[in-house]
């Protein structure tokens, strides 16, 4: 039997399931999957039984980051306990997993690392790049180079950052999916435009643009019927608030619950993801999932996966850009319907869960 380990999070939640649901895949075919979970905390093993396979559970001996000595050793044992023949990681614990499999297997193991978050985006949102960066960034040149086999890209943008910023040219896309959690598109009331942004409030994701766009756009049309929500925290929240609490035609709504997004986004005519660097945002994944249609930045990985007035309407993250994009939306309303069904149509086909498992199965044989 055929083992392949993965370092992540088994959760149904939020983009984890593609993990979640790549091991029960892998079980079904036969394989055994070792998983180490950061997130949710096994305290003890659990073994799930297939016809064919098993999945076997576990998380790491700390609920921290897993970065100690003791992880290091806890991890070899689990390693020559097993001896998996596949190590696919995942943010947290993916160094750990990656080193001591291939220095214990004699270079063997066959190693598949994501890259998740453009080195821009960190660049960005830590508001500079510092020494300790630059010297982190040559000890991660060398962990791609002489540890990962495969270094996972969920876009192209992906890919070309990494090779760009760590000279890394074993990159391979390999888009996320989202599950379709899908059921039907509840009726809107065209009385206003509902736009809603949902993530973090952070440097990177250009709310402050957002914001400054919009309200520039509705001093220079006042009968506008565009409404703004943002839903969302970070580093930037204090400060949005702030320049918000007058404005009747922002709603800001904090951070929401993962059980309240399907909602958030369906009661939506458009998400708009306004970021200055991004991979391939989630929420953009969703938002198609639930048949609303997206006004992107063409400074995110996604963008190069849609069509400009089919599924979004595209724009550059500038202010310029964004206050065109209001008036796009406004002026092309009465396609609203359009888009929204082709929005689903373009998650239905290149962004589902079963497409991915095949796409990864691909990469493990």
């Amino acid at each position: 039997m055929k083992t392949v380990l993965i370092a992540h999070n088994y959760s149904k939640n939020s983009f984890a399931i593609m993990s979640y649901n790549l091991a029960h895949y892998l079980a079904d075919l036969g394989y055994r999957v070792i998983f180490i979970s950061h997130k949710p905390y096994f305290e003890k093993k659990e073994i799930v039984k297939k016809e064919k396979g098993e999945i076997i559970i576990y998380s790491w001996p700390t609920k921290k980051r897993p970065t100690s000595i003791k992880d290091f050793i806890w991890y070899a044992k689990i390693y020559l306990k097993y001896k998996p023949e596949v190590i696919i990681g995942h943010f947290v614990g993916s160094n750990i997993t990656a080193i001591v499999s291939k220095t214990l297997s004699f270079g063997k193991v066959k190693t598949l690392v994501y890259y998740h978050t453009l080195y821009n985006q960190i660049v960005s949102d830590s508001r500079g790049e510092s020494i300790k960066q630059k010297i982190l960034n040559i000890r991660k040149k060398w962990y791609y180079y002489f540890v990962c086999d495969i270094v996972v890209c969920p876009s192209a943008m992906a890919k070309k950052d990494l090779l760009n910023y760590f000279s890394a040219k074993n990159g391979v896309v390999v888009l996320n999916p989202m599950a379709d959690r899908f059921v039907s598109k509840i009726p809107i009331s065209n009385e206003n435009i509902i736009i809603s942004y949902l993530g973090r409030l952070d440097i990177s994701k250009g709310v402050f643009d957002l914001i400054e766009a919009f309200n520039s756009y509705k001093e220079k049309k006042m009968n506008s019927k565009i409404i703004l929500n943002i839903a969302g925290s970070g580093s930037q929240e204090s400060e949005i608030v702030e320049i918000i609490k007058d404005n009747s035609s922002v709603i800001f709504l904090g951070a929401l619950s993962y059980e309240k997004i399907d909602d958030y986004l369906n009661k939506s005519h458009f998400t708009i993801i306004s970021s200055k660097f991004d991979n391939l945002p989630t929420v953009g994944l969703e938002s198609l999932m639930n048949k609303t249609p997206l006004l992107i930045s063409n400074s995110t990985g996604l963008t190069n996966y849609l069509t400009d007035e089919n599924d979004c309407f595209k724009f550059d993250s500038n202010l310029d850009s964004l206050i065109k994009v209001f008036e796009k939306v406004e002026a092309n309303f009465n396609s609203h319907q359009v888009m929204s069904e082709n929005a689903r149509k373009t998650y239905e086909e290149k962004f589902t869960l079963s497409d991915y498992c095949a796409n990864m199965l691909e990469l493990i044989k």
